[in-house]
C-alpha cells in the first residue's frame, strides 16, 4: 500500500511539474532556442560561399541565392506574424510561390546575412515575450501542420528555415565546401 501511495505522489507530482513547467514558458524557451540555432546554422552555412559560387545551380534546383533569399524572406515573414516587422523588401523576388528566375538580381550574399543578423535578435526577442494564449491562438491561415495555432505556425516555420539551411548544407558539399559546422 506505501508502494502504491508513493507511485501516486511521484506521479501527481510529475504530472503538476508539467503543468507548471507549461505555464512558465517552456514552449517559449524551446521555439527562442530553435530559432537560434536555425540562425546561428544559416550563417554558417554561407560561411565561404562567394556570390559567383551562390549563382551556381544544381541541375534545375534554385540557386543558394534564392534559397537564402528565400530563408531571409521567411525571416520578415516570422517578424510580421510577431509584430516587429512589417515590411518585408524580399517578399517580390522570393515570397511564397515565386520561382527562381534565372535573370534577376538577387542581393548579395553579404546582404542578405546583414539583414538577416539585424532582423534575428528582434525574432528571437518577440518570441521570449509570448504567452500560452498568444501561442494557442488560432494562425492567420490554414496550416500544413497538425496544431493549427501561432504554436504550430511557429513550430512550421522553424522547421522551414531547417529545410533551407539542409538544402544550403548540400549545396556546401556541391561547391566542394567544408560541412556546415555548428560552432
Amino acid at each position: 500500500m506505501k508502494t502504491i501511495k508513493r507511485s501516486m505522489h511521484i506521479i501527481t507530482l510529475l504530472l503538476v511539474g508539467s503543468l507548471v513547467i507549461a505555464q512558465t514558458g517552456m514552449d517559449v524557451k524551446v521555439l527562442k532556442d530553435q530559432f537560434a540555432l536555425n540562425s546561428k546554422t544559416f550563417n554558417n552555412v554561407l560561411v565561404n560561399i562567394s556570390d559567383k559560387d551562390a549563382n551556381r545551380r544544381i541541375a534545375g534546383t534554385n540557386s543558394v541565392k534564392w534559397i537564402a533569399g528565400h530563408t531571409v524572406d521567411t525571416g520578415y515573414n516570422l517578424a510580421a506574424i510577431l509584430g516587429v516587422s512589417s515590411e518585408n523588401p524580399y517578399a517580390a523576388d522570393f515570397g511564397f510561390g515565386k520561382p527562381f528566375d534565372p535573370n534577376a538580381d538577387y542581393p548579395s550574399l553579404k546582404k542578405m546575412l546583414a539583414d538577416w543578423n539585424a532582423l534575428s535578435p528582434k525574432i528571437e526577442a518577440a518570441i521570449g515575450k509570448l504567452t500560452q494564449g498568444q501561442l494557442s491562438a488560432d494562425p492567420p491561415f490554414p496550416l500544413p501542420y497538425n496544431e493549427q495555432s501561432i504554436r504550430g505556425l511557429l513550430s512550421f516555420q522553424m522547421h522551414h528555415i531547417s529545410y533551407e539551411v539542409g538544402q544550403l548544407g548540400l549545396y556546401r558539399r556541391f561547391l566542394g565546401k567544408a560541412p556546415l559546422s555548428y560552432q
